[in-house]
């Protein structure tokens, strides 16, 4: 249960990265956007993707929202590591990979702590209600 909680986090999370790195992607291809805003606009598409990613996958549980929350964002960053890995021929693990892993980490337990403290509030309504 716990597993599918942090898989349901992950994809929902690319869900949301996909699109908008595709958007990037066609603006570049088409307009004369600086790409010196490149950079910033991925970490805060990513940031924004782990933080939904987490919120959402941890409304249904009671405790421990942060840290299924930070697994998300892990597991979120090694697949975007390996992939771009993969992509440019060229896995290691330096500074850059670290520093966006702890981000990742962070990002994901912030968002299960909003999805935690979001889905508490949720289900006292529910239960006042009956």
């Amino acid at each position: 249960s716990r597993f599918f909680t942090v898989i349901k986090g992950v994809i929902y999370s690319y869900m949301i990265t996909i699109p908008f790195f595709i958007t990037f992607a066609l603006i570049l291809t088409y307009t004369n956007f600086p790409e010196r805003h490149i950079s910033l606009a991925v970490i805060i598409t990513t940031v924004a993707s782990i933080l939904i990613g987490g919120s959402t996958s941890t409304k249904s549980l009671k405790s421990k929202g942060w840290l299924y929350g930070g697994i998300v964002g892990l597991l979120y960053m090694l697949i975007l590591h390996f992939l771009s890995s993969i992509v440019f021929k060229n896995f290691t693990i330096d500074r850059y990979a670290l520093i966006n892993g702890f981000i990742g980490v962070l990002s994901g337990a912030a968002g299960g702590i909003i999805g935690i403290n979001s889905g508490t509030k949720i289900k006292s309504r529910v239960k006042r209600r009956r």
